[in-house]
């Protein structure tokens, strides 16, 4: 039996790319006859109900924008076994049959908990921090690399021309 009806969402960090792998989820699925409802704000959004149905004009011009048109958020209330059935009932509301997941380590801890409560989900590894488990490279971690590297180009320039030393903090977590 094929699904009818899929949710995308993005949840946790935003990361360069997410915007990408959202229109390509959304084109493939729609292009293969099923519904795909956008979900704003992560998981905090699908306990919400905040989704809105997704069509090929809705994703038409989003890929040179940064960021993520869904929105993203963290969600204490989902990381709670109350939250992770509010948001499986929430699925089974909307007719939502299987979740595609875009985001990092903790957005897969979330789509782990949610088909451990009856709806399928995807995930798709989008974070700068290189993180998942079982992926070589992540969504966004690229450009994230090759911006910071650029930077710290430039500022070594800089710093050399005024005979100083200069500390660079970047994200990543753990992970540099």
């Amino acid at each position: 039996m094929s699904m009818k009806k899929i949710g995308v969402l993005t949840s946790g960090g935003d990361a360069p790319g997410m915007n990408a792998a959202v229109r390509a989820v959304a084109r493939t699925a729609l292009t293969s006859g099923m519904e795909v409802l956008g979900i704003h704000r992560g998981y905090h959004g699908l306990l919400n109900g905040d989704v809105f149905a997704m069509d090929l004009r809705s994703v038409s011009d989003i890929i040179h924008h940064g960021g993520t048109m869904l929105y993203t958020a963290r969600s204490k209330e989902y990381n709670t076994p109350e939250g992770v059935q509010k948001a499986a009932d929430m699925c089974h509301q909307l007719g939502i049959e299987g979740v595609v997941v875009i985001g990092g380590d903790g957005s897969f801890r979330g789509a782990r908990d949610l088909t451990g409560a009856g709806i399928p989900c995807v995930c798709i590894p989008g974070t700068i921090d290189n993180d998942v488990s079982s992926s070589e490279y992540t969504v966004g971690f690229d450009t994230a690399m090759n911006t910071a590297v650029e930077m710290v180009d430039r500022l070594r320039d800089t710093t050399e021309s005024h005979d100083r030393c200069s500390v660079v903090e970047v994200m990543g977590r753990r992970c540099g």
